[in-house]
């Protein structure tokens, strides 16, 4: 009795600590970023991206907080992310036909950056003429990639009993992936400011989760916690520690960053 009321208080300081650094971390960030909500999404985004604003879309003198590339990437994985978590909790690996199209996705991400990057070293086309359609489509494609990828690893990680069927298993999902890709790009393409900040407030909130649970997986799996929960009650612990951490990555990416520009 004495042993398990021991353990219980333990959590609860322990969670209290946890709380109370996300608290801190939150409170630093909302008080060292620039003034005005869509600036501090803007710097949220410099963490991650680099923003160049030939490469980034815009609406007259405000620009996405991340380049066309970033906002595929993370509008998808947005996208793929919301569907993953709705269906329930699948831990099977996709089929190696689809294993071999992601695969293909993320060399047409990977291949058309490089070729951007090497274009821009060189002042002129490198193997063709990057745009941001091509930067916007590779990043949707790679999208498809990292959502698929992430909350497969994390149902694995975290659940004590899933489906044993994947995530991604048919061709509809990524007919329906690719419609809804094409509606979230009309968002930016054909809207006004409004529904163009409230489009970057979702990117921007997409990349504090994916960080976010990036680390939950990390501080699960160091902590040897495995394959023990059977509801979101139980990680919660580990999903504030992952946030905390993931605020903190941000913040130290911001100074860097503004030391090196700066």
């Amino acid at each position: 009795m004495i042993i398990e009321k021991f353990k219980q208080n333990k959590r609860h300081i322990f969670l209290v600590i946890l709380l109370t650094t996300a608290i801190f971390l939150t409170w630093s960030f909302l008080s060292h970023s620039p003034p005005g909500t869509y600036d501090k999404v803007f710097s949220i985004g410099s963490s991650v991206c680099h923003q160049i604003p030939s490469h980034s879309f815009s609406v007259g003198s405000i620009q996405f907080p991340v380049c066309t590339r970033c906002t595929g990437l993370y509008l998808g994985s947005f996208i793929g992310i919301v569907y993953a978590f709705l269906s329930g909790k699948k831990i099977g690996v996709p089929k190696t036909k689809f294993i071999i199209l992601l695969a293909f996705l993320f060399l047409l991400w990977a291949g058309d950056g490089l070729n951007s990057l090497i274009s821009d070293f060189l002042n002129k086309p490198f193997l063709y003429q990057t745009s941001n359609l091509s930067r916007l489509v590779t990043g949707y494609g790679m999208g498809l990639v990292m959502s698929t990828a992430l909350t497969t690893l994390f149902n694995l990680t975290i659940w004590k009993t899933g489906k044993n069927t994947p995530i991604l298993e048919n061709v509809y999902q990524i007919i329906s992936y690719g419609v809804l890709c094409a509606l979230s790009s009309s968002l930016i393409f054909i809207s006004g400011p409004v529904v163009f900040q409230l489009t970057a407030y979702i990117t921007i909130l997409t990349v504090l989760f994916i960080i976010s649970l990036l680390y939950s997986i990390f501080w699960i799996i160091f902590l040897r916690k495995e394959n023990q929960f059977i509801n979101w009650k139980g990680i919660a612990v580990y999903i504030i520690a992952g946030y905390s951490t993931a605020i903190g990555q941000i913040l130290l990416m911001i100074v860097l960053r503004n030391r090196i520009l700066y």
